[in-house]
Parts: C-alpha cells; structure tokens; sequence
C-alpha cells in the first residue's frame, strides 16, 4: 500500500491562538497573550503534519472570500495545495484557541463556508479514486445542512475504501453514527470523546464497544500513555515516550496523520500507533500544530 492514494476531506479555518493561567470563571475578566493568528481546522492540520512526513495526499477544504480565506489561501498554495473548493458566499470562519499553563485547550469556533458543503463540490471529485478518506466528526453534525451532501460523497467510493474517522469533541450526530460506523470506519479519538461516545468509564471499554460496532480498528489516544488500539488482534497499549507539553494544540490531528501516514505505507497497527504517538509527542512541543 505505499503508493496508496488518500483523501483529507473537512475543513480549514483560522486559529486565533490565546494564551491563559486558567479559564475565567463566568463573568470574570483574565489577562490573555495572543500567540497570533495560524490556519488550523482538523483537515488542514492533518495535511499539515502528513506534508511533514512526506506522504502524498490530497486536500479537499472549501476556501471562501474574506480576510480569512486569503490567508488560507496562501497557506494551501505554499503548502503544494491547489484550492479544490472555492465558493464566494462568506469567508472562512474561525476558532478562538485558550491554551491553559498546562498546555490543556478550549475551544470557540465561529463557523464558515466550511460548513456550507454543496453536492456541486464533491461532483467534480472522483470518490471511487481513493484508498483512504479522512473525514472529521465536526462535518457530521445533526445540525450541520452540509452533513448529507458530505455522506452522499462518501457512500460514493470503492469497496475497498477505509474511512478513517475522528469523531471530535462534539461527537457525531445519531443519525449519521450508525451509517458511518459501518463504512469500514477506523476510529481515532481521545479517550474523552471515546468515553462521552460510548458511555463506559474507561477506555478499554469504550474501544471494545466501538470495535463490537465497527469491527475495524480503533485508536484511543491516551496522553502521556501513549495510545490504546482495539482490533481483530486483540488490545494493545503503545506507550509514548514522556515530553513536556507547550500545547496541544492539533496533538489529536497529529497522532491521526502519523497514524494514517504509516498504515498508508503498509506499516501494522502496533507501528502506526507508535509511529503517531511519535508525531504527536513532537508537535506537542511547538506552538501550534507543526513539528517545528
């Protein structure tokens, strides 16, 4: 599988990164450092990190008109990415990033034309061309209009497709869980959202239910721990190698792009999960996500 062919699909916005001692408590007013202004949303930063590891890909974002989408823009030609999508109806939104003294983030995301998906879009995209899509929970959204144009795209691609799934911390919407759960769907979370989606109390738990449903890998990132994968060959705990975390920011898309970039080369499940929670442990220690 190393020349196999991968498809990032999902969103790019703007990080508007602030650092914070603590989160205000309601009606409080705290001191904040800007840490400037960065292109972020899960797809991009997936791309990101896959561009750094060398694995070849392609990058599906709808780009709008505005301030934000310029600097989009930009960052996507810089990066060898020609815009797939580009639609004048709004800019681009973005994500106000609290990063605590722990490295520990919050996020406000004011929404975009990233959510405004168009079957017109995805029409002149071939689905039956990839071996990998790469999709984002925040896409499949109850409330989201563009969450049915994104699953009529996906129900498009070949048998032999795997999906590879992060459901995010606004989980999947009902309806669209049970149909994407069965499209030969690996899932990568961390173990909050593993837990909130399951309902158990512990990850182990959480990822042989979700296995039960799926019946394809499962990924429960774990922290300083490492990474849980839950599989046809059983559980297995992959430990990460102790760093101090500066901000972990995109550390979740990170591990999904280490992770996705070595199963893509053929690598086994024990390799990949050691080969994100690597990626991970090094964008951890950078402003942003990026390995440096």
């Amino acid at each position: 599988m190393g020349n196999a062919k991968i498809l990032i699909l999902g969103a790019a916005v703007i990080d508007v990164v602030i650092h914070i001692d603590r989160l205000p408590q309601a009606g409080e007013d705290i001191a904040g450092r800007q840490k400037g202004m960065i292109v972020g949303g899960c797809a991009f930063n997936v791309s990101k990190i896959m561009g750094a590891l060398g694995t070849a890909h392609d990058l599906c974002v709808p780009l709008g008109k505005g301030m934000y989408a310029d600097i989009i823009r930009q960052e996507l030609l810089q990066s060898g990415h020609w815009p797939m999508i580009e639609d004048e109806r709004c800019d681009n939104g973005y994500c106000l990033s609290l990063v605590e003294a722990d490295g520990e983030r919050t996020f406000i995301t004011m929404d975009g034309i990233e959510t405004m998906w168009l079957d017109a879009w995805l029409d002149k995209i071939d689905a039956q061309a990839y071996d990998y899509i790469y999709v984002s929970g925040y896409g499949f959204q109850d409330d989201n209009p563009g969450s049915e144009v994104l699953l009529r795209f996906l129900r498009r691609r070949k048998r032999s497709c795997r999906l590879v799934l992060d459901p995010g911390p606004r989980l999947l919407g009902k309806r669209f869980a049970d149909e994407l759960l069965g499209m030969r769907t690996i899932l990568e979370m961390n173990e909050a959202e593993a837990k909130a989606m399951t309902g158990e109390a512990n990850a182990a738990a959480a990822a042989r239910r979700l296995y039960a449903v799926t019946r394809q890998p499962v990924v429960v990132t774990l922290g300083r721990e490492g990474s849980l994968c839950r599989s046809n060959e059983g559980e297995m705990l992959v430990p990460s190698a102790p760093v101090k975390a500066i901000d972990t920011i995109g550390a979740g898309d990170s591990h999904t792009a280490g992770f996705l970039s070595a199963l893509s080369q053929g690598k086994t499940l024990r390799e990949a999960c050691e080969e994100a929670n690597r990626v991970a442990a090094i964008v951890v220690q950078h402003i942003g996500c990026s390995m440096g």
